[in-house]
């Protein structure tokens, strides 16, 4: 039986700053976050990759990229927006991707930096790797940026795996 799990780790799209009075959390995306979430739902199509489970960030930044992501084949219910991610450090992002259920094949995390740039370093076997993978997250993960790692084992064995791919948003557009 395949044992071979597929994490997509996504930094949320582009926001604004800090408005006066209000949270860090209620910071929304701007219009070039907003493209640049659609952008990354384009690439989930083309790749043809289907998600079983989402572990999002309850920042407001967070579910709106997600939202923009228009996963209409993924179950609400498989949806999780968790206070974890937001703020979280690195290792505690891979203890909540070893919670998930074994019957998920295909998870997607969106967070934020630093936890989720740290997150897929900390994941990422250099030997097992692609090099222009490995090369693209050494030159920074910014926002919208979204990673695929591979692991031959279930969610609560994951320890370091495969950088497949990294697609980095488009800053040229004018």
């Amino acid at each position: 039986m395949d044992q071979r799990r597929i994490l997509l780790v996504l930094r949320h799209a582009q926001t604004e700053d800090t408005r006066p009075g209000s949270r860090d959390s209620e910071r929304r995306l701007t219009p070039d976050g907003e493209r640049d979430a659609q952008q990354v739902a384009d690439y989930l199509r083309e790749q043809g990759i289907r998600i079983d489970t989402v572990l999002c960030s309850s920042a407001v930044r967070a579910r709106q990229t997600l939202e923009l992501l228009n996963l209409d084949d993924l179950d609400r219910d498989r949806v999780e927006n968790a206070d974890l991610c937001y703020n979280a450090g690195g290792d505690t992002l891979i203890n909540a991707v070893r919670e998930l259920p074994e019957k998920c094949r295909v998870a997607l995390l969106i967070g934020h930096a630093p936890g989720a740039p740290s997150m897929v370093h900390e994941l990422t076997d250099p030997a097992t790797s692609r090099p222009e993978a490995v090369s693209a997250i050494e030159s920074g993960f910014p926002a919208a940026a979204i990673a695929q790692l591979e692991f031959e084992s279930d969610w609560s064995a994951i320890e370091a795996g495969s950088l497949v791919s990294v697609r980095i948003p488009d800053r040229t557009r004018s």
